[in-house]
């Protein structure tokens, strides 16, 4: 039996539910990437381009070894096959607005799942995710940074671009600026942080005749650590608000509860590559 749109999309189904060991996830992931110019981009120009068909066959495929062979009669314990949904923590005035009619609370699908109580029960979980290495090549255990999602907001003021700019406050130079300003602070965070600032303008204003008063930016501020992720969002959020305070505009800074960074169980990454060896993946970190 499968539970259906567990998260506005997404499903679970679980095996061996009779047992009483341990209960183990098998997560495969769901999304997909705005890249239209890919040569398999649907109709909404998304396509798999992170690979997350890869994860999912990945999941389905564990499910199909699992029960095909039998082994679940000498299994203790359950298992549950979680199609986990919105692993790309994009589009966030999308999921604002799934927000704001109570449908979701968070913007990421297993922080979602958290939420909604579907790990409770459920004592390990197990993925991977989709990576070019060149070859028969596996990476087990890596490190990944966390981070802090933000949505910005630039208010400045309308004027006639061409015959009454300096009536107007351009909230998109404010925007400039505030990227700028992040740029010049790139030297005070520590590289063992690997923080990692990359914008892009949602809204860069309304028509060309008009300066623009209303810009709207979208951002991560990631980081190695918790420790590194707050230090770098506040060195950022002070430059984000100096661009608007050189041209008298308004910046409204909105933080959104990202990722925290990947906490390694050697246990498992072992019981990973001593699998992959015996799949003949020799080759792998």
């Amino acid at each position: 039996d499968v539970e259906k749109n567990i998260a506005v999309t997404g499903c679970k189904a679980t095996v061996n539910n009779e047992k009483t060991g341990p209960h183990i996830s098998i997560l495969g992931e769901l999304d997909g990437i705005s890249c239209k110019d890919h040569k398999d981009a649907n109709e909404l120009g998304a396509s798999h381009t992170c690979g997350h068909n890869n994860q999912i066959a990945g999941m389905l495929g564990a499910a199909v070894g699992l029960i095909k062979s039998g082994i679940l009669d000498s299994l203790d314990g359950k298992i549950t096959f979680m199609a986990t949904p919105a692993e790309e923590f994009i589009e966030l005035e999308y999921r604002q607005q799934l927000k704001d009619k109570g449908e979701i609370t968070y913007f990421g699908g297993k922080q979602e799942l958290v939420k909604k109580g579907y790990f409770d029960d459920i004592d390990m979980s197990m993925m991977f995710h989709s990576s070019d290495l060149n070859g028969d090549m596996a990476l087990v255990g890596p490190e990944s940074n966390g981070f802090i999602g933000k949505k910005v907001q630039f208010v400045g003021k309308e004027s006639h671009a061409g015959s009454a700019p300096h009536e107007g406050i351009n909230a998109l130079n404010a925007a400039m600026l505030a990227i700028n300003n992040v740029n010049a602070l790139r030297e005070t965070f520590q590289e063992k942080e690997r923080v990692r600032f990359h914008p892009i303008i949602t809204k860069g204003g309304d028509i060309v005749n008009v300066v623009p008063a209303d810009v709207h930016m979208e951002s991560y501020v990631r980081a190695r650590t918790i420790e590194g992720m707050i230090d770098a969002s506040e060195k950022v959020n002070r430059a984000l608000k100096a661009g608007g305070y050189a041209v008298g505009a308004d910046v409204k800074i909105t933080e959104l509860p990202g990722y925290l960074p990947i906490i390694r169980y050697h246990e498992f990454d072992n019981l990973f590559r001593d699998n992959l060896i015996e799949c003949g993946v020799d080759g792998n970190k």
